[in-house]
Parts: C-alpha cells; sequence; structure tokens
C-alpha cells in the first residue's frame, strides 16, 4: 500500500518542498511599491515582446481545441516562465494559496485543527493530535476524510488545496465529513464542526545529555528551521538546560534548510560579545554588514553545532558565524551552499515574487554559496554524528577548566 504521511498539525508537505527548493533562503524585505504598468513599458524592445504574447494569448485563445485555461492560469503560467527564463533556481514566483502557508510556515503558528492526515488507498485518514480542537470536537483517530465544509477530497487534490481548506482563522469553524467504521465494521458518515485555533509549530527542541565523563551534562537543542518564533524558543532552551545543569551545548542543524534571515542573525548574536555575523554583498559591489550587540543567551560554555549537506541557508549563515569568530566547532559533513539573499515582493493578489538580490559571506569572508562550510571534524556519511559532537564538546570543557598557562 503506498502510504504517504501528511501533516496539518506540523507543516504541509508541499510548502516544505517548495521552499527547500528554495533554500528557506527568502530574506524578509517586503516591498510595497507597485509593478509598472503595462502602459510604462514604453520602449520597442518592450512594446514588441509584448505584442508577440497578446497575438500567441489571442491565437491560443481562437484555436486551441479543449478546455481552455482561466486568464489567472494564464497569467501564473506566463509570470513562471517569465521567471524561470532568470535561470535562478532561487528567484520564483508563489501563487496566493501556497504563499499563505509559506508565510504560516515562517510564522511558525497557523489557524488550524490540529490533527495528522495519512493519505492511503483508503482516503485520506485522519489522526487527531491529543487535546487539540479536532479530537475535543469528536474527531476519532482512523476517520476517513470525505468533505470539507461541502468540497469533496479527492486523491488527485494536492496537499496544498487539502491544506488550504482546512486551515484558517482561529476561532472560525469548519464541518468536516468522515466516514467511521465501527467493532463490526459497520461504517457511517458524520458531520464534525471543528473551531480552529491557533497551532504552534515549534522550530526546535532540547534535552540534557549525559556525557562520557562522570557529572558531565550536554546541552542538547535541535532546530528544524528559523522561524518568527525561533530566537524566543533559542533563549528559553538555554535558560532551561544551564538550570537544569548543563556545562555545555550542541545545537543539532542536521537537516534545516534554513527560513528567516532576522532569526539566523538574532541566534548568531545570542552566541557572540561582538563582531561581524553577516556580510550581504550586491551585485553592485555595496555591502551590509550585520554585527553582534552582546545579547547573550551563554558568553563562554562550549558549543559545537552538527552540519550536514542539508543544512543550508540559515543554518549555514549561524554555523559560519560562530566557527569563524571560534565560538563553535562544526562537526558532520560539508553544508549544501545556498547562500544567497530573497527580496520577497508581496503583489496585489497575495501571491509573491522572490527575487536573487545578493548573496552572503561569512564573518572571514567566506562565500556560501556554491561551496557551503567544510566542518571541522568530518563524519562519514552515515556514521551518527552525535558521538564525536559530545567527545568534542567535553574536550572543550576539560580545557576550559586549566588554568591559563596550562591551555592547549
Amino acid at each position: 500500500m503506498n502510504i504517504r504521511k501528511l501533516s496539518l498539525y506540523l507543516l504541509a508537505l508541499g510548502v516544505l518542498g517548495l521552499t527547500f527548493a528554495a533554500g528557506y533562503s527568502a530574506y524578509p524585505l517586503l516591498h510595497g511599491a507597485p509593478l509598472p504598468s503595462l502602459s510604462s513599458l514604453t520602449q520597442p524592445p518592450a512594446r514588441q515582446s509584448m505584442d508577440v504574447y497578446w497575438e500567441a494569448w489571442r491565437l491560443l485563445d481562437r484555436d486551441f481545441y479543449g478546455d481552455k485555461p482561466d486568464t489567472t492560469a494564464r497569467t501564473y503560467g506566463a509570470i513562471r516562465g517569465m521567471v524561470e527564463s532568470f535561470g535562478d533556481p532561487y528567484t520564483y514566483f508563489v501563487e496566493p494559496r501556497a504563499r499563505d502557508l509559506e508565510r504560516d510556515e515562517l510564522r511558525g503558528k497557523f489557524g488550524g485543527i490540529g490533527a495528522n492526515l495519512e493519505q492511503t488507498d483508503a482516503g485520506y485518514v485522519l489522526h487527531p493530535v491529543p487535546e487539540q480542537p479536532a479530537e475535543r470536537a469528536g474527531i476519532r483517530d482512523g476517520d476517513i476524510l470525505l468533505l470539507v465544509d461541502d468540497q469533496e477530497i479527492t486523491p488527485q487534490m494536492s496537499v496544498d488545496d487539502l491544506v488550504a481548506l482546512v486551515r484558517g482563522p482561529a476561532g472560525s469553524r469548519v464541518t468536516l465529513l468522515v466516514r467511521r467504521a465501527d467493532a463490526a465494521g459497520i461504517t457511517t458518515e458524520l458531520p464534525i464542526t471543528v473551531t480552529r485555533a491557533e497551532i504552534e509549530t515549534p522550530s526546535m527542541e532540547w534535552r540534557l545529555l549525559d556525557g562520557s565523563s562522570p557529572g558531565s551534562q550536554v546541552g542538547y537543542i535541535a532546530q528544524t528551521l528559523f522561524t518568527e518564533r525561533s530566537p524566543a524558543e533559542m533563549q528559553r532552551a538555554v535558560e532551561e538546560l544551564t538550570e537544569s545543569g548543563a556545562d555545555s551545548f550542541i545545537l543539532d542543524l542536521r537537516g534545516n534548510p534554513g527560513g528567516l534571515v532576522q532569526a539566523a542573525v538574532q541566534i548568531a548574536d545570542m552566541w557572540l560579545r561582538q563582531g561581524v555575523i553577516l556580510i550581504e554583498r550586491h551585485a553592485d559591489g555595496s555591502e551590509n554588514v550585520f554585527e553582534a550587540d552582546a545579547k547573550l543567551v551563554s558568553e563562554d560554555a562550549p558549543l559545537v553545532i552538527i552540519v550536514d549537506n542539508a543544512s543550508a541557508s540559515a543554518s549555514e549563515i549561524v554555523a559560519g558565524a560562530l566557527r569563524d569568530h571560534g565560538r563553535a566547532t562544526l562537526v558532520g559533513s560539508r553544508t549544501f551552499g545556498k547562500g544567497s539573499v530573497q527580496l520577497i515582493h508581496e503583489l496585489p493578489d497575495q501571491s509573491s515574487l522572490h527575487v536573487t538580490n545578493s548573496l552572503w559571506l561569512t564573518p572571514d569572508r567566506h562565500q556560501i554559496a556554491e561551496q557551503g562550510l567544510a566542518p571541522d571534524i568530518l563524519v562519514a556519511e552515515g556514521d551518527d554524528p552525535l558521538p564525536e559532537a559530545i567527545a568534542t564538546v567535553e574536550q572543550a570543557v576539560i580545557a576550559k577548566a586549566l588554568p591559563d598557562d596550562a591551555q592547549p
């Protein structure tokens, strides 16, 4: 049976795929300036090109045999084709529905019902999360979703379509028609109305690890994405781990494809007293420099960062900044190499255009794009880097405890 697990409680896989293709690198500058009108494209080459475009539109309208896409679909198709002609995988167009989901993902919260959805040969099966709206409203594990507010659910529906139907503003209501089988195998169809709530999607989890030496405790933080919530989560993680006895830390960024640049800069700032965090180089040679302002969560506790070839974008900003300043040791494998900045232009219909505008450099001016970061301690592919990370951070704890004249 072909089973594909989807998640309404966490994140839509369709959106994850979309933003991973872009490296999760969208730089959050929202530009409100209006786009130029067609009438402003008065130069002869532009006029000639638009004449060709409209002639092709007219001929398709007149001659095509079969169902024709509507105006919106044609317009979006034309924009996608134009964007693709620039040949940059990180410059891309996002339609309104996908943009809504992407925005929710980077906020770290959304209005939803709190349920996981599993696609099976029998249909979409609901798995309510304990104590979330779906369970409280009466959705049971194993219910098959048939309708969402009278919209039929079909196997052909995309993930984004389905997630968009179920999500909505917190406090709004959505009615689900589900099919339920009893112990005897008799099925009934039940309409269940759920009041949506704000569902938070944490970007990290943390716990104490027992070190290999007596009394040693390592604070372990695994971060999956850089969202608006991430800096506050990092603050809480380090505080709670320190109160529990952590004397060193491991930040695990394996598989973290990035996210918001501000979140990366803020998190790097938490581990640095001063210095450059990030250099942003524009096509004209100008640069913006982001510097630390000593908002520390831990000034000198030893820190190891685990990376792999799926650590990208914002992950590389943090890893590169902390390694260049000697604040952290990188363990694992070479990172992805996603080091460009995208401006996000919100278009009038709530779609968006992501445009590569500049490149990132680490404090030592190492270019991330297409190169990535080589780890200080390489771990063979397929081997678990966590034991090596623990050993490395414990060695740093021992070295820190030595008298100054005995430091290695």
